[in-house]
């Protein structure tokens, strides 16, 4: 992931969301009305103070009226900061959280699903922290100093010269210190993405590494890993407290060297006592908002490696959206079967109704083939036809609505059997379920709980049961990958049947030969002899 300044990381967030440029704004206008009410405070302070030097009868009321004016508008204006920043990022959140889940279930996503996870829950959650104290805070560095550096050098030029050529030195520490922070944490983004699939992956095949007797490698490599995003951490955190170290220093250093410059004019007398305290008091309130920014920056860097990928996913182009209505009958589907490479494919009719098997080879492309029919991932112009239109035509939405999708492994989600099969439907009732569980031959209670996972049930059980939620919906197209695996005999038998009895289209990816009224086989490609057309055939 290459480095990209923060500015155009916001141009990039405010193209995506009015709500940061709003946020923006919002934060501009607070950090300048509490720097105005800071200097009102020190001004206060040093006229009261500087009243009671010279007599101790003086009239104190006009001095801590202003400054209690002052401190109620300082508070309000942090309290409304605060929470314009925490609403702003809130929605940000929530929209950039859909739009990633979206855009990864219409059009894929290029990573694993576990990345796609991180991104999507820890990942989004950094943005919404960096919208929320980094950027606020990055606008009041760059607004607070400018408007206390303004009143410095209207007040003292001298002490304005002093800590403007101070702050002019902070933005050398401050890009040094803060790309090298920047370039680790993308590469402990990196890692953490790593960790995160390579945990995924080790924990769906841990029953495989134990046949094998290779678990306790697996789990020594994850250690491995783990310990060595901890040290990156800790470099990372290492540069954060000598980032703010540096800051502290200098700021120091500053505020020291205006105070020398103050005390001696005080002694010659060129100087007001009252003035010499506003300027002194003001002064660190110049590199107040700097060090709050750096300390943000550190740790809101997770967010800016983040948000980087995040914009990444969501400005990849994406095919435009069909608008023509779904048809609501079983339609007549025409699918365009790859051919020989350098060959023209074939157009296979399916009429309505009809059963239809995809049988071929692993890697012959019958799963992108049934995936391009249920519109779950782009197809070229003409390779899927709905009653003679393109299916990148249709309303994808309405689409999905009129097909049911059987994936090789399909993923129960729920904490009962009820759930799983529901899936969020709200008009199937029990006796539907029911009465397609008996079909397949599955005797569970529809308040059983199925665990992480469904980890409760068996593979077969798992699979009869996603098929159960296939056809308690009664689609117009039923589109099943290998839907008899992990089955005996007799549960591929009740499986047949159950398809069978069915009027809608089905379309089923097999290895193994079943009835059907079209067959559409694919071929893989012979490297050493010319290439073997896909036969289409017709019973």
């Amino acid at each position: 992931m290459d480095s990209e300044r923060p500015s155009a990381l916001l141009a990039r967030l405010g193209r995506t969301s009015p709500l940061v440029r709003a946020a923006l704004l919002v934060a501009g206008l607070t950090s300048a009305f509490t720097t105005a009410a800071v200097i009102a405070q020190a001004v206060a302070i040093a006229a009261a103070l500087g009243a009671l030097f010279h007599s101790s009868h003086a009239d104190l009321a006009p001095s801590l009226v202003a400054l209690g004016v002052a401190t109620l508008v300082r508070a309000a204006s942090l309290v409304v900061g605060d929470v314009a920043a925490a609403r702003s990022a809130a929605p940000v959140r929530r929209d950039l959280r859909a739009r990633l889940v979206d855009r990864a279930v219409r059009h894929g996503y290029t990573g694993p699903a576990d990345s796609l996870t991180q991104l999507a829950t820890r990942g989004i959650d950094a943005v919404e922290l960096y919208l929320s104290r980094y950027v606020p805070a990055l606008v009041t560095a760059v607004v607070a100093p400018v408007v206390a550096l303004a009143w410095l050098v209207a007040t003292d030029p001298l002490s304005g010269v002093i800590v403007g050529l101070s702050v002019g030195l902070l933005p050398i520490f401050m890009v040094l210190l803060g790309l090298e922070a920047k370039g680790r944490m993308e590469q402990r983004w990196r890692e953490q993405q790593y960790l995160a699939g390579y945990v995924g992956d080790v924990v769906r095949g841990m029953a495989v590494l134990k046949a094998h007797g290779r678990s306790g490698d697996a789990v020594a490599h994850v250690d491995e890993v783990g310990q060595h995003l901890r040290r990156a951490t800790m470099a990372t955190l290492r540069v954060a407290f000598l980032s703010g170290f540096a800051l502290e220093l200098l700021s120091s250093l500053a505020t020291a060297l205006v105070a020398l410059v103050l005390g001696l004019r005080l002694v010659n007398g060129t100087l007001t006592l009252s003035c010499a305290l506003a300027v002194l008091l003001v002064t660190p309130e110049v590199f107040v908002p700097l060090r709050r920014a750096s300390a943000n920056f550190h740790g809101s860097a997770s967010g800016v490696a983040a948000a980087g990928e995040l914009l990444d996913a969501l400005e990849v182009p994406v095919p435009p959206e069909g608008t023509a209505p779904a048809p609501h009958v079983v339609p007549t589907l025409g699918v365009a079967v790859a051919a020989s490479p350098g060959e023209p494919a074939r157009l296979v009719t399916i009429p309505p109704g009809a059963r239809v098997a995809v049988v071929g080879p692993s890697g012959a492309g019958k799963t992108t083939l049934l995936r391009s029919l249920c519109a779950l991932r782009p197809a070229p112009a003409g390779a899927v036809l709905v009653d003679g239109v393109d299916l990148g035509r249709i309303d994808r939405d309405e689409w999905h609505r009129r097909v049911a999708w059987l994936a090789q492994d399909p993923h129960l989600s729920g904490a009962t059997v009820r759930d799983a099969v529901l899936a969020g439907a709200t008009t199937l009732d029990d006796r539907a379920i029911a009465a397609a569980m008996s079909e397949l031959g599955l005797s569970l209670d529809l308040d059983r709980p199925l665990g992480e996972g469904a980890g409760e049930l068996s593979a077969g059980e798992r699979r009869r049961l996603a098929l159960v939620r296939c056809l308690v919906r009664e689609p117009l197209v039923l589109v099943l990958d290998e839907p008899t695996a992990h089955l005996d005999p007799l549960a591929r038998q009740l499986v047949d049947a159950a398809l069978a009895r069915r009027t809608m289209t089905r379309v089923v990816a097999s290895h193994r030969a079943i009835d059907a009224d079209v067959t559409i086989r694919l071929a893989l490609p012979d490297r050493d002899a010319p290439a073997r057309r896909s036969e289409v055939e017709s019973v």
